[in-house]
C-alpha cells in the first residue's frame, strides 16, 4: 500500500509539473503574440476616435459618451491617454453644468491616478465628488476606488501603524461597496470572496472564487479572479499560485491590460524555482508594460526583482564556466596519467624484446654444445622459468596497456566529445547571434541543490553556535504564534531570517539576496513574526539579540 501511494504521488507530481510546463508554454506563446492583441485594441480605439472626430463640437452629451468609451478602452492600456479623456469629459461636464457628469469625470480621474500610483491625487479627486449626485452603480464605483486606493497604500507603507490604518479604511470602503452592488452579479460575488480572503477565511474565498470561474466569465473578470486565487495560494501552495498567476497573466495580455501585477508575481515564483529563462522573459514584459502604461509603482516592483534574476543568470554562467574548466583540467590529468603508463608499457615491451633475443641466442648455443647438456640442464631450466616469468610479466604488461589505453581513450573520447559538442552548440548560437539559445543552454545548470545545501549548512552551523535559539525565540512569541518545526527541519524561513538578523544582517535587501526571497516577502515575514510577539514590534530585534545566547 505504501509503495502504491508513493507511485501515485510521483505520478501526480509528474502530471502537475507537465501541466505547469504546458501552461508556461502557452503563456510564452501569448507573450509572443502580444503585438497582435495590442493592434486589435488600437483598431477598436480608432473606431471610437473616428466617431468622435466626425461629431459636431456642440453635441456635448454624445461627445461625453464617446470620451467615456475611450477612457474605458485606455484605462488598462495607456494611463496618460485615459487621463486626457477624463479631463476632456470634465471640461464638457462643466460646460453642461451637470453635477452627476462632473462627479463621473472626477471619478475617472481618481481611478486612473490609483492605477499609476498617484494616491494623494486620487484622494483629492475623490474629495471633490458630491456623493448625493451619484446613483447606486456609480456610488459603488466611488467607494470601490476609495477601497482600492487605501489597499494599495497599505501594501506600500513601511510603517505598521499606517499600514494597519489603511487596511482598516480599505475594509470599510469594501463593505460600503458591497452594500450597493446588485446581488448575484459578478462583482457582488467577487467582493464577497475578496472580503473573506482579507478577513482570513481563505477556504470560503477559494470555494467562491472557483465557483465564479465556472460561470463563463470574460477575460477581464477571469484575470481578476485568477489573480486573487494566486494571492491566496502564494504562501501555501506555490504550484497552484503559479497556475493561477499564469492564467491571470494570459488573460491580461489577451485584453492588452498593461497595468498587470500577475506577471510580476509569476516572475517572482519562477525566479524562486530557478526557472531563470522564463522569469527573465516575464519581468522584461512586465517592465515594458509598466513603462508603456506609466505605472510608477509597477516599475519599482520590477526594479526590485530584475537585478536578482540577472544576477542568477550571471551566476549560472559563471558556474558553468568553472565546471567546464574543471572538466578540462580533469581531461588533461587523465591524459598525463595515460601517457605515463604508455611510456611504462613501451619500456617493458622493449625489455621483453631484448630478453627474447637473449633466449634465442642461448638456444643456439645449447644446440651447439650437446655434449655439455647435462651440465647446463639445470641452467636451462632456470632460464625456462625465467622465460615463463618474463612471459607472465609480458602478459600482465599487455593487459595493463590494453586496460589503461582503453580506459584513457574511452574517457578522453567522452569528455572531449561532450566538451566539443557543448562548445559547438554555444559557438553556433553565438555565430547565429541567438543570445536566447545561449542563455537557454547556460540556464540548464541548476543551482537549486547547491542553494539548499548551503542553507542546510547554514542552519547546522547556526544551531551549533546558538543551540537554544529556537526555544529562546519562542519565548518572545505569544501562544499560537510560536514556531513549530517539521520533522528533520532545523530552521524554517522565518527563523532563518531572524537568524541572519541575530548574526548582524539587518537590511531586507541583503537578507532577500541570501535567502532567495523578494524584499517584499522578507518584510512580510518579519512583520508577521513581530505582530505575533509578546513585545512591541520596534524593539523585537533588540530583544532577540539580548535574549538569545551563544554556545560557550
Amino acid at each position: 500500500m505504501k509503495l502504491f501511494n508513493i507511485i501515485l504521488l510521483i505520478c501526480l507530481r509528474f502530471v502537475t509539473a507537465n501541466a505547469q510546463n504546458n501552461q508556461l508554454r502557452d503563456l510564452k506563446s501569448v507573450i509572443d503574440s502580444s503585438n497582435v492583441y495590442d493592434n486589435e485594441k488600437r483598431k477598436e480605439i480608432l473606431v471610437v476616435k473616428k466617431d468622435l472626430n466626425q461629431l459636431n463640437e456642440s453635441n456635448y452629451e454624445q461627445r461625453f459618451n464617446l470620451n467615456q468609451q475611450l477612457f474605458d478602452q485606455y484605462k488598462v492600456f495607456k494611463s496618460d491617454s485615459a487621463y486626457y479623456y477624463s479631463l476632456q469629459n470634465k471640461t464638457i461636464a462643466e460646460k453642461l453644468k451637470d453635477s452627476s457628469l462632473i462627479s463621473k469625470a472626477y471619478l475617472n480621474m481618481s481611478d486612473i491616478c490609483v492605477s499609476v500610483g498617484m494616491y494623494n491625487e486620487a484622494l483629492e479627486y475623490l474629495q471633490n465628488i458630491d456623493v448625493k449626485f451619484l446613483n447606486n452603480d456609480v456610488k459603488a464605483m466611488y467607494f470601490g476606488i476609495y477601497g482600492r486606493c487605501y489597499s494599495d497604500l497599505a501594501e506600500y507603507s513601511n510603517l505598521p501603524d499606517y499600514s494597519f490604518k489603511y487596511n482598516q479604511l480599505a475594509k470599510f470602503y469594501r463593505e460600503k461597496t458591497l452594500q450597493l452592488i446588485e446581488d448575484g452579479s459578478f462583482f457582488n460575488n467577487f467582493m464577497i470572496a475578496f472580503n473573506e480572503y482579507k478577513s482570513g477565511d481563505r477556504d470560503s474565498a477559494i470555494t467562491n472564487l472557483n465557483s465564479l470561474l465556472e460561470m463563463g466569465l470574460g477575460l477581464h473578470d477571469q484575470a481578476l479572479t485568477h489573480y486573487v486565487l494566486g494571492e491566496i495560494y502564494y504562501s501555501e501552495d506555490i504550484d497552484k499560485a503559479e497556475y493561477h498567476y499564469s492564467k491571470a497573466a494570459t488573460a491580461d495580455i489577451k485584453t492588452s491590460t498593461k497595468e498587470s501585477l500577475a506577471i510580476i508575481r509569476l516572475s517572482e515564483i519562477l525566479f524562486k524555482k530557478n526557472n531563470l529563462e522564463m522569469a527573465s522573459l516575464l519581468i522584461q514584459k512586465a517592465y515594458q508594460d509598466a513603462k508603456f502604461y506609466g505605472a510608477q509603482q509597477r516599475k519599482l516592483q520590477v526594479g526590485a526583482i530584475l537585478p536578482l534574476i540577472q544576477e542568477g543568470i550571471t551566476q549560472n554562467i559563471e558556474q558553468e564556466r568553472k565546471r567546464l574548466y574543471l572538466q578540462y583540467i580533469g581531461a588533461v590529468i587523465i591524459l598525463i596519467v595515460v601517457i605515463f603508463f604508455t611510456v611504462i608499457v613501451v619500456v617493458q615491451f622493449k625489455r621483453l624484446q631484448k630478453a627474447k633475443k637473449i633466449i634465442t641466442n642461448a638456444h643456439g648455443e645449447l644446440q651447439n654444445i650437446n655434449a655439455q647438456l647435462t651440465n647446463v640442464n639445470a641452467q636451462i631450466k632456470e632460464q625456462n622459468l625465467e622465460i615463463i616469468n618474463v612471459n607472465e610479466r609480458l602478459l600482465e604488461a599487455n593487459k595493463i596497456k590494453e586496460d589503461y589505453l582503453g580506459f584513457f581513450f574511452t574517457e578522453y573520447d567522452n569528455v572531449f566529445e561532450k566538451f566539443n559538442d557543448f562548445i559547438s552548440v554555444i559557438e553556433n548560437d553565438i555565430d547565429e547571434k541567438n543570445i536566447d539559445k545561449v542563455k537557454f543552454h547556460l540556464s540548464k545548470y541548476n543551482l537549486k541543490k547547491e542553494k539548499e545545501k548551503l542553507l542546510d549548512n547554514f542552519d547546522n552551523a547556526f544551531i551549533n553556535l546558538f543551540p537554544n535559539f529556537i526555544n529562546e525565540f519562542n519565548a518572545l512569541m505569544k501562544e499560537g504564534h510560536k514556531i513549530k518545526l517539521k520533522e528533520n527541519q532545523i530552521l524554517n524561513k522565518e527563523l532563518r531570517i531572524f537568524a541572519l538578523i541575530r548574526l548582524g544582517i539587518s537590511h531586507n535587501d541583503v537578507i532577500a539576496q541570501i535567502l532567495g526571497y523578494s524584499v517584499n516577502s522578507i518584510y512580510a515575514f518579519k512583520t508577521k513574526v513581530r505582530n505575533g510577539s509578546l513585545i512591541e514590534n520596534d524593539s523585537f530585534d533588540q530583544n532577540l539579540l539580548k535574549n538569545t545566547s551563544i554556545r560557550i
